[in-house]
């Protein structure tokens, strides 16, 4: 995964995405804290809580978005997927991007997302592999915890989870996912 690619996939998924006043929005696996950035700059009076289970990557979301800590606009979080340390229903925008191929179990952290979520809520996950790459099962044997998942697959465990409207995008030449779902 090049630095280019990556940078392309939230290009790719932000651009038409609208975020609403007062939206209140988590990004699960925050990374470098650029999606954070991106998804902030759209509507000022958004507001944010970035997680991550690595504390280089907080480290660096807080360089990258130090005004909107500093404005409070932004809180950032130590945590994981699967256990989420989050009251219920207090998210209108759940986000996960480029993580899910870490999570230890799918289905509870599609539940968790589902939880956090305000009803009338939407979930994104966006991945720049699409799992229908040739080499994508010998890849996820040489990383060892690592797991690729197709839309399909994405799809049906959203749906288990409770969400509605799932709706896909699919960049086929460049493998890019984008699964959105929305909690009744």
């Amino acid at each position: 995964m090049n630095g280019a690619k990556h940078a392309a996939l939230p290009e790719w998924v932000l651009e038409d995405l609208e975020i609403a006043d007062n939206c209140r929005l988590l990004d699960i696996g925050c990374g470098g804290g650029a999606n954070l950035n991106r998804m902030l700059s759209k509507n000022p009076t958004a507001t944010a809580v970035g997680m991550d289970i690595s504390k280089l990557a907080m480290e660096m979301t807080h360089e990258v978005n130090y005004r909107d800590i500093v404005d409070k606009r932004l809180l950032l979080l130590g945590g994981n997927a699967t256990q989420m340390p989050l009251a219920r229903e207090s998210y209108d925008l759940v986000t996960a991007f480029e993580t899910i191929y870490y999570w230890h179990s799918m289905e509870l952290g599609t539940e968790e997302m589902y939880r956090v979520l305000r009803p009338g809520g939407t979930c994104l996950i966006a991945n720049e592999m699409d799992g229908l790459a040739e080499d994508v099962r010998s890849f996820e044997s040489a990383v060892g915890g690592f797991r690729v998942y197709t839309i399909d697959e994405i799809t049906e465990y959203l749906v288990t989870a409770g969400f509605t409207d799932i709706q896909s995008r699919h960049d086929e030449a460049r493998h890019f996912i984008c699964v959105t779902g929305k909690k009744p």
